[in-house]
């Protein structure tokens, strides 16, 4: 029996799987018949794609990590340039910097030199005062900040937000402040964003006292007016450096400094004036200007023989203590920088002129008889008409004529007589250690017009200084030599030393010896029995001239207005003081023998028995 064939079976096929992946193990083999190869050239057996695919990803990695490799290579090349560029090249500039930003460098104020007068009384010291500072960048609300503080400052609001500006981390908001003030400004509890620093403020003891010679000080102590501007850089100082750590919005760790350069404190300046004199003369003048109701007024006391400047007196006035403060047409000091017409106290001048040039003689005489026809048809008078006949030159002196003196300037000349004027330093600056100095005002004899040469021997159409004026007359007192006045002896330091002395400086001759004791006799009949009886002080010999000048006005002169004047030597043989008295604008009486004589005999007589100066005669008693 046979077999029953069984159908063959195919054998089963497994569907292909979708998957993208490269098959981990061997490809299954196919059962399926390939077609021939289509006949062309033999080629050798291809490499499998999955092979060709690893390939190309190793060297796809192995590019990348060659140029990652280039790329960081080339970053440490730049961060090395870098490190050698800051740590070699740039380390000492950077370094400093960071000290700059840790460190703060403080400037060390000096203390500013005192003055003193001659008996080396003090007469401008200083004393601690606060400052009160803000720092900008710990303050969040400003605005919050300026409203609370500004009531306790005095100032606006406003005015406080503007000083913010002034810097990041310091900036001033009041200077040199009351306690009272820097008190209230702590009480604010205002924390880091406020400070107190204790500064140098300039303090005068006597108030104004000496004012225009003392002078003032800014904010910053430094000089603005009189010996503080004069002598500012002998009296400042120099600063001195620290070093402090600062925290991190900037603000200065005093306790951490430490000096890199010691300050050097000011000279002490011992002055000339003496406050007891100058104390004298400013009291006799204020009693004046109140007698008077004079517009302003001015005293010079001094030393003939050395040109030391005992007293300076000028009014108005002002307290130094509050001098940047004050009103600017208060600083002027009329005694070196007022220039005025100086009437008949220049007529000592004159006959000094006259007599030492030949020109005049003591024994001529000239005709005063009220008035005087000069050339150019101008008429010259006396001041109240006055006729006193035929007078010599000591005459003329002694009733202050003014045609005689115009006639004595006649003889004189032009030429002559401006080189006498000169000579005595008109026109010239005196070279006094104060600032502001003017060296007045004295035209060429070409401008010299009209009735010019006459009217100058009378002191009209000619200016001066009060300075000028009484430096002037040491001439007369010194046996025809000049001294320079000056108002600084010398300089101290701190522990009393003198280190420097001023002495009274260059001498000029202006006229021959015996002249100058002629015009002094002349001027003591002046006082004995002359305009300036109102000056004589009872046993001493006084030598002086008075003054009486119509201010100038448009067109000539003002009838209304006058400067009123009196310079004296005393004692007259034997001078140990020159003083001169301007009024300026009295109201009243204006004539120099009655306004200013007297000023001069009270001031004088309380300095002579003040310094000891005995009288020539007994006293008169008075009645």
């Amino acid at each position: 029996m046979k077999e029953r064939s069984r159908p063959r079976r195919r054998p089963r096929i497994a569907p292909l799987r979708q998957d993208r992946r490269t098959p981990r193990g061997p490809a299954p083999r196919s059962t399926a018949r390939r077609s021939p190869a289509p006949p062309g050239p033999v080629r050798g057996p291809r490499r499998p794609r999955f092979v060709t695919a690893a390939t190309d990803h190793r060297l796809l990695i192995r590019g990348r990590l060659t140029a990652l490799g280039v790329i960081m290579a080339v970053i440490l090349l730049v961060l090395q340039l870098r490190l050698i560029d800051v740590q070699l090249v740039q380390g000492g500039r950077l370094q400093q910097m960071a000290q700059r930003q840790q460190l703060a460098t403080l400037s060390l104020q000096p203390h500013r030199g005192r003055l003193l007068d001659r008996r080396g009384r003090l007469l401008a010291i200083n004393v601690d005062a606060p400052s009160i500072y803000a720092v900008p960048s710990a303050i969040a609300d400003r605005r919050a900040f300026a409203s609370r503080l500004a009531p306790v400052l005095g100032q606006s609001p406003d005015e406080v937000l503007r000083r913010l500006q002034a810097g990041r981390h310091f900036a001033w908001l009041a200077r040199k402040v009351s306690p009272r003030t820097a008190e209230r400004a702590k009480a604010l509890n205002l924390g880091g964003q406020l400070g107190i620093r204790m500064e140098d403020r300039r303090s005068y003891p006597n108030g104004a006292l000496a004012a225009h010679l003392l002078g003032f000080v800014g904010i910053d102590s430094q000089g603005l007016a009189g010996v503080e501007l004069a002598y500012d850089g002998t009296l400042r100082g120099l600063a001195g450096e620290a070093l402090a750590e600062q925290d991190g919005v900037g603000r200065v760790l005093v306790e951490t400094q430490r000096v890199t350069k010691a300050p050097q404190d000011g000279a002490d300046l011992l002055l000339t004036i003496d406050q007891v004199i100058q104390h004298i003369t400013e009291r006799e003048l204020d009693a004046a200007m109140a007698r008077t109701h004079a517009r302003a007024g001015a005293v010079i006391v001094l030393d003939p023989r050395s040109g030391e400047i005992l007293a300076l007196a000028a009014r108005p006035a002002f307290d130094p203590n509050t001098g940047p403060a004050a009103r600017p047409e208060l600083w002027l000091n009329r005694t070196v920088a007022g220039v005025y017409e100086p009437g008949s106290t220049f007529k000592v001048f004159t006959a000094a002129a006259a007599l030492d040039s030949g020109a005049v003689s003591a024994e001529d005489t000239f005709l005063c008889n009220g008035s005087l026809r000069v050339p150019g048809g101008h008429v010259i008078r006396e001041a109240v008409a006055r006729k006193n006949g035929l007078l010599t030159l000591a005459g003329i002196i002694k009733h202050s004529c003014n045609v005689g003196a115009a006639q004595v300037a006649t003889r004189l000349g032009k030429p002559r007589f401006y080189d006498y004027i000169r000579a005595f330093g008109f026109g010239t600056a005196t070279g006094v250690d104060l600032p502001g100095e003017l060296p007045g005002l004295v035209r060429p004899p070409a401008d010299w017009l009209g009735p010019g040469l006459q009217t100058i021997a009378f002191g009209q159409g000619i200016s001066v200084t009060p300075l000028q004026l009484i430096a002037a007359s040491t001439a007369l007192a010194n046996g025809g030599t000049i001294v320079r006045p000056h108002v600084v002896r010398g300089t101290r330091d701190r522990e009393g030393r003198t280190t420097a002395v001023v002495g009274p400086g260059p001498v000029r001759r202006a006229i021959r010896p015996e002249t100058a004791s002629e015009v002094v006799r002349m001027m003591i009949g002046a006082v004995e029995g002359g305009t300036g009886r109102m000056a004589a002080i009872d046993g001493y010999e006084v030598a002086g001239k008075t003054g009486t000048a119509q201010k100038p006005a448009r067109g000539g002169y003002d009838p209304s207005r006058y400067i009123s004047s009196f310079l004296g030597i005393v004692p007259a043989r034997a001078p140990a003081l020159a003083v001169l008295v301007l009024l300026d604008e009295p109201l009243g009486a204006y004539f120099g023998g009655e306004v200013a004589a007297p000023v001069f005999r009270e001031i004088a007589a309380q300095v002579l028995w003040y310094l000891r100066i005995p009288p020539a005669t007994p006293a008169r008693s008075r009645p």
